[in-house]
């Protein structure tokens, strides 16, 4: 009986961890999707003769949530 108590502890430990690297892993594949969508739309931007402003607006947006993201991984 003192075994199966101790790893059911073990187990739950053991699965809390597996849930949270699970979890960091999908924030980071999402944080990467995010940044290569993003350069795609500054790619099509650029080449559909966006005005300077309006993308330097933009790209302060993008450093705006990219600061939020970076926060998120920490």
């Amino acid at each position: 009986m003192k075994t199966f108590f101790q790893d059911e502890f073990m187990n739950r430990k053991l699965l809390s961890r597996l849930v949270r690297e699970i979890r960091k892993e999908q924030l980071n594949k999402t944080i990467n999707e995010i940044d290569y969508l993003n350069e795609l739309q500054t790619h099509v931007l650029y080449g559909s003769g966006f005005e300077k402003q309006q993308s330097s607006q933009l790209e302060f947006i993008k450093k705006i949530n990219n600061a939020k993201r970076q926060n998120l991984q920490a």
